[in-house]
């Protein structure tokens, strides 16, 4: 994934695929590249590209110049290599979630709580399902597919309907607020998830 600078929202949503067409179109000459997404959020430009045979992994001075055209590089998160994972507790890893959520990196947000979403059951399984949906929403939403993440954030508020009160820092009556105005309102916007 490589991130650039969108700070002052040179690009909303709205301009995703007009944004693609244009990542396409200024790395079209460069081989052993493929431009997959581009999501955009109020921060950075998202841009989902597989990188082959470059030596390790790392992105050229040629592709971040003529991103640059877009914004400033922010980061590159290189997925492909597996994360070094200290002994985390729920916590941790929900923690971690959620500053992913509130920075509105919600793809990464999605990973981070599927790890823990596999390996948990119940009530536990049900509401981490519910918060990777809302991830998953959101992603749609950054491509400006209001349809789709209106409808899975219609499947979140199901899978959390009957839970109340914090689960770990998770305040999961301020989050269902939030998805009942979007879904009920039509007033479609990025929240923060609140700890308290």
């Amino acid at each position: 994934m490589i991130y650039l600078d969108n700070r002052y929202k040179k690009y909303l949503p709205e301009n995703c695929k007009k944004v693609l067409t244009h990542v396409r179109s200024i790395l079209s000459d460069i081989i052993n590249i493929e431009i997959r997404d581009v999501r955009i959020s109020s921060y950075f430009i998202e841009i989902d590209v597989s990188l082959y045979n470059f030596e390790q992994n790392l992105v050229p001075n040629t592709i971040i110049s003529r991103l640059n055209l877009l914004g400033t590089l922010l980061y590159c998160d290189n997925l492909s290599e597996p994360e070094l994972k200290p002994n985390l507790t729920k916590d941790n890893i929900i923690d971690h979630a959620i500053l992913l959520f509130n920075i509105e990196r919600f793809w990464k947000s999605h990973e981070v709580l599927e790890e823990i979403w596999k390996g948990s059951k119940g009530v536990e399984k049900r509401i981490l399902n519910g918060i990777i949906l809302i991830d998953a929403a959101f992603v749609h939403y950054q491509k400006n597919e209001i349809d789709i993440f209106v409808s899975i954030l219609k499947r979140s508020l199901e899978k959390l309907q009957e839970s109340v009160g914090m689960f770990y820092s998770l305040n999961l009556d301020q989050i269902k607020s939030n998805l009942n105005k979007i879904i009920g309102e039509n007033y479609y916007y990025t929240f923060k998830i609140l700890t308290y």
